[in-house]
């Protein structure tokens, strides 16, 4: 069977990745490396699933293990015809990246110097939570934005959950298939005898806009650990 390499904002770095990097089956998932982690396309994707399974801020390292052995799991039917795994995450996900609209002006002045104790209890614990590496604070027309980046894969959602006492601070949510996203891997649940069912696809073709083609395929993984192929459809792939 013709293999295909996929293209988009995640298939071109995982390729050159892949001349001097283990493959995915070899590399642990940390659950707060996911800068470490963009060198695994499969990590990626397992951060991204756990992100959206999670009632965290970010997924514990248990949850992320769990995901990447479904993906795992569910992806090897594929292998035959896809180089690696479709990373499950937009742009701004991949980066563990949150963004926070503040309209109290006391907050911003307190953070004007730098990330530290804003005086509010609820705040504090939700930075504290998000694990937080790099901040920047800007204004855009008269507004505060922060800018946090999270050495784990940090849920917009959640943030926003834990937040909603504090009516001076929204926050900036992205949808898990967010602008610029040119693949995804879709949990789409467990059946009553136990199987669960995975949809892997890849969009070409200004996917800024939404990826005019695309390529789908739906595998299940057995309570026993058996994987198969059991759908594929779109537009044809391109073999490398």
């Amino acid at each position: 069977m013709r293999r295909v390499a996929m293209v988009g904002l995640g298939g071109v770095a995982a390729l050159i990745a892949a001349c001097s990097e283990p493959v995915d089956e070899e590399l642990p998932c940390g659950a707060r490396e996911i800068v470490r982690d963009h060198r695994s396309p499969l990590c990626l994707s397992a951060h991204e699933l756990a992100k959206r399974a999670t009632a965290a801020i970010i997924p514990t390292q248990a949850e992320v293990d769990a995901a990447a052995a479904v993906i795992r799991a569910g992806f090897a039917p594929l292998r035959a015809q896809l180089d690696v795994v479709p990373t499950a995450a937009s742009w701004n996900q991949e980066r563990g990246q949150v963004t926070w609209y503040i309209h109290d002006p006391a907050l911003a002045a307190a953070w004007s110097a730098g990330l530290g104790p804003s005086g509010d209890a609820t705040v504090d614990a939700v930075v504290a939570a998000m694990d937080v590496w790099d901040f920047t604070l800007t204004s855009v027309t008269g507004v505060a934005v922060a800018g946090f980046q999270s050495r784990g894969a940090v849920s917009a959602a959640n943030v926003a959950a834990a937040l909603a006492a504090v009516p001076s601070i929204t926050v900036e949510r992205f949808s898990e298939r967010g602008a610029g996203s040119s693949s995804d891997v879709i949990d789409l649940g467990v059946d009553a005898a136990g199987t669960r069912t995975l949809e892997f696809w890849i969009g070409w073709g200004d996917c800024q806009a939404g990826c005019i083609q695309s390529h789908h395929w739906r595998t299940t993984i057995a309570p026993d650990g058996s994987a198969a192929l059991v759908a594929e459809w779109g537009d044809p792939l391109t073999p490398r």
